[in-house]
């Protein structure tokens, strides 16, 4: 799902809704198949049914997922629809296995209770053994069409032992028969076509991360959401605009020597930093460790000496480390959306108490200046002057594109400082560009699309550890 939808609370949500929907549905009616075939064979018929069900998911997931993405029914409906094809089925018939199993152990009414809660037992059980062995182990081993054939394959072969151990040699035979076709479709349909330009390809617990090839720039992809751009011609050019606007904090800390950026991607703004300011050390922390990989490996991220890559939750590391920042930098994303924790008034101002006096923290942030698509930006940007004094506005190309209701990235600047004139960021600026060894493009071009106009934040929320309803408010 997360390829195409993300993995946005309206996924989660969608998956656990149709599991349960789909789990009570087959509940109910394999009570009544139970009842009214009360037999091994029938049992049988339910496991290879559902391996049947199981087993094309990944063949047919494609074409499902595309036609809903093109049907653009929206971040709720499009995920949940999704789901109820995909899984809707399979769950269903799946889920007649218990009420089958408990009709045929239960030999009387005297042993139904124990017969019931033992089956219900092994089944949670199971559930609990399939649910951190897929965490911990199964998910670094092999890829999801892999697993999801595995699982339907099993249910198939159960189908089958437990017709051959019900004597029925026939129907174990056409089934056999019926499932060695379909496990060789994969095969004989053969692996889809790599992407052009495909570099590199891999799910990890967190992301699909894809590197791809397209017109001479290398790019990033988490999910179905683009990351870091690099310019294989020109490695210093800046592909992504906001990448030369994370360096304005620079501009109100001209002195700075330790730097924490939270989210790596490519690694655009953490290499800037590091070839141009010589005299910094830069932590930056990554929550997935094959990110970390990737940049390095793809996008030529320097490795050790004043560049630290550290695979860790910000919000963990900010709250255990005992450094002092004189920059934190924020640009961790999951799609369109910032991850909550590291957008609330406890997480700022935990971040504050981790700045030096003076020091300067700055968050990209994807929305609008104003109309139905700025309310994370409006949200943020109240939360940050609840822990601030001082917070600054740089929407991204505003002098080119000087449109409130545009979707955009917008960088937040915030400090404990007084607040600077627009001449004073100019001179600055000036200054900073005159350094031989700053090789920064965007300059003045930053500092000229400082936002002084008005920002409505009475009908948006502070967001806080209790509330954050970040995925609603971009929306």
């Amino acid at each position: 799902m997360a390829p195409t939808f993300g993995n946005s609370i309206y996924v989660w949500g969608s998956l656990i809704g149709t599991f349960l929907a789909a789990l009570a549905a087959g509940y109910a009616l394999g009570g009544r198949v139970a009842d009214r075939w009360p037999t091994t064979t029938g049992f049988a018929a339910v496991m290879f049914a559902a391996g049947a069900l199981v087993f094309p998911i990944p063949l047919l997931a494609p074409g499902v997922l595309d036609a809903v993405e093109a049907a653009d029914l929206g971040p709720r409906a499009g995920p949940l629809v999704a789901c109820l094809v995909l899984f809707g089925p399979p769950g269903v018939v799946m889920g007649m296995a218990s009420p089958y199993a408990v009709r045929l152990r239960a030999r009387d009414a005297a042993t139904l209770g124990g017969v019931a809660g033992a089956l219900y037992a092994v089944s949670t059980a199971g559930s609990i053994a399939g649910s951190l062995l897929a965490s911990f182990v199964v998910l670094h081993l092999w890829t999801v069409p892999a697993i999801v054939h595995g699982l339907g394959g099993v249910l198939l072969a159960l189908g089958v032992a437990i017709w051959l151990a019900a004597r029925r040699v026939v129907a174990a035979g056409s089934a056999a028969l019926a499932a060695a076709v379909l496990l060789g479709v994969p095969a004989v349909r053969g692996p889809a076509p790599a992407p052009a330009g495909l570099q590199h390809l891999q799910d990890t617990v967190y992301h699909r991360i894809t590197v791809t090839d397209e017109g001479g720039i290398r790019y990033l992809k988490l999910d179905n959401y683009w990351q870091s751009g690099l310019d294989l011609s020109n490695p210093r050019r800046t592909v992504f605009p906001y990448a030369d606007y994370m360096h304005l904090p620079v501009l109100f800390a001209p002195h700075a020597r330790r730097v924490l950026m939270v989210g790596l991607g490519g690694g655009t703004v953490p290499t800037r930093y590091y070839e141009d300011y010589p005299g910094m050390t830069i932590d930056v922390v990554e929550i997935d460790p094959a990110v970390i990989q990737v940049a390095r490996r793809y996008f030529a991220v320097p490795a050790g000496g004043r560049l630290r890559l550290l695979a860790q939750d910000g919000r963990l590391f900010v709250a255990r480390s005992a450094e002092r920042y004189d920059i934190i930098l924020l640009d961790a994303y999951l799609i369109d959306t910032i991850p909550f924790h590291l957008a609330t008034r406890e997480f700022f101002a935990l971040a504050r108490a981790r700045l030096r006096p003076g020091g300067v923290l700055a968050s990209n942030v994807i929305g609008a200046l104003d109309g139905p698509r700025s309310g994370l930006f409006r949200a943020v940007y109240r939360t940050l002057a609840e822990v601030f004094p001082t917070v600054y506005v740089f929407p991204v190309e505003w002098d080119r594109f000087d449109i409130r209701e545009a979707l955009r990235n917008i960088i937040l600047v915030a400090t404990d400082r007084p607040r600077l004139g627009p001449a004073d960021l100019r001179d600055r600026a000036a200054r900073a560009r005159a350094d031989p060894g700053v090789t920064v493009d965007g300059w003045e071009e930053a500092v000229g699309d400082l936002y002084r106009g008005p920002i409505r934040v009475d009908d948006v929320p502070v967001l806080t550890d209790d509330y954050a309803p970040v995925e609603t408010l971009v929306r």
